[in-house]
């Protein structure tokens, strides 16, 4: 009945926290990657190999040869992953101790079969992605555990003693190796530790507790959602968009400036086409200060990572080209790298890129390419300071 309660409560606190893992409108987060729906990240092993029973009484002094003690193993797991780091597994192991008895006098010098089953519920954390961060393409992860269960000794009419039982903790290092995205080869290396007086009295050394080991090598598969979607909290996606509002507000003010002061221009020359030379050629003159005073300023905002221009950017710069098409002011092209993510090299060699991409289009549309100067700063200048975001920092400036 106790191992019936037992394994109720483990799968029960299991299913509730899968359900509050995808309960809400607004998605869980761990370090910027969404935490997944219920049937999402699930996996289903199998393995077996062998286990191997050590006395607290008698270390290192057991006898019978070590390979003649080492019995078999089989398990079967379900397993819960609610974070790339964080994850639950309730697992049943199944197999046979082989020992001998430290009183040969009154028991003789065979070995005892004991059969066990021993049914644990486990919290995982994957330290591969904990310490080297998520990588979906990742070949092997490092997982270790620590649980909590149930374990039943000499449960069978023929195994030696009666039955008994008592609670365990566990504890181990699960290696997995991908084989495709569905399937894992995995070695699960795992010790469970509970009271010695739950052995058969043969095979008792007169210690408080027992540790049981085992090795086993099996096969994980995954199925549903199995990869890790990137999350932005609300407040940084407000903010970008609130910033992307106010550049655009400003693009027009400067697109209705120079208008106006084109149209002015125009005038101007209309009327003075009638005056002498001079005065033509102070027309002349006023003319191309004008022009060089009303320059807008342009910011294209990039994808992370990324030097390649998206289509809303492309946008954003036809625009930009068509109003200073026709003057002929210079140009400043500065490329910018975000420094929450990347190393400084990389970064720098990133804001170059960024920049000479811009620079490369602007001369593909039309722009005098003596009017373009590109530089660069990598990660060492903030573009911007608000919002504190460093998406807002991926861009190239044009002034």
């Amino acid at each position: 009945m106790r191992r019936l309660i037992l394994c109720f409560v483990l799968a029960t606190l299991l299913t509730t926290a899968s359900a509050f893992a995808g309960e809400g409108d607004e998605p869980l987060r761990w370090r910027g990657f969404e935490t997944n729906r219920f049937w999402d990240n699930w996996e289903v092993a199998v393995g077996g190999g062998n286990s191997f029973l050590q006395l607290s009484q008698k270390m290192g002094s057991d006898p019978g040869k070590f390979f003649k003690r080492n019995g078999w193993n089989a398990n079967l797991s379900t397993r819960k992953w609610f974070a790339p780091v964080l994850g639950m597994r309730l697992q049943v192991d199944a197999g046979e101790f082989r020992n001998y008895s430290y009183d040969m006098s009154r028991f003789g010098s065979g070995a005892f079969k004991t059969p066990y089953i021993f049914v644990h519920g486990d919290i995982l954390i994957n330290m591969s992605n904990w310490i080297g961060g998520y990588k979906p393409d990742r070949l092997y992860s490092a997982i270790s555990y620590l649980g909590f269960g149930y374990t039943a000794m000499s449960w069978t009419k023929n195994s030696v003693g009666s039955y008994n039982g008592e609670f365990a903790f566990s504890s181990g290092f699960l290696s997995k190796f991908r084989v495709i995205p569905q399937l894992d080869i995995e070695l699960d290396l795992r010790t469970w530790l509970f009271a010695e007086n739950s052995l058969p009295a043969q095979i008792r050394s007169g210690g408080r507790y027992t540790l049981g080991m085992s090795a086993s090598v099996g096969v994980a598969y995954r199925f549903n959602q199995r990869e890790w979607s990137r999350a932005y909290p609300e407040v940084v996606v407000d903010g970008y968009i609130l910033e992307a509002m106010a550049l655009e507000e400003q693009l027009i003010a400067r697109d209705r400036e120079l208008q106006s002061a084109l149209s002015e221009v125009q005038s101007l020359t209309s009327k003075n086409r009638s005056l002498a030379k001079d005065l033509e050629q102070s027309k002349m003159v006023v003319d191309s200060e004008a022009k060089r005073c009303v320059v807008p300023g342009c910011v294209v905002f990039f994808e992370i990572g990324q030097s390649k221009m998206s289509d809303y950017a492309k946008a954003t710069l036809d625009n930009y080209i068509e109003q200073v098409k026709g003057l002929d002011s210079p140009l400043m092209v500065v490329g910018y790298a975000d420094k929450e993510t990347g190393s400084a090299t990389r970064n720098e060699q990133l804001s170059k890129e960024r920049a000479n991409s811009v620079a490369n289009y602007m001369e593909s549309m039309g722009i005098d390419p003596n009017r373009i100067t590109t530089t660069w700063v990598g990660d060492n200048v903030e573009a911007f300071t608000s919002p504190d975001t460093p998406i807002v920092n991926r861009c190239v400036i044009i002034e």
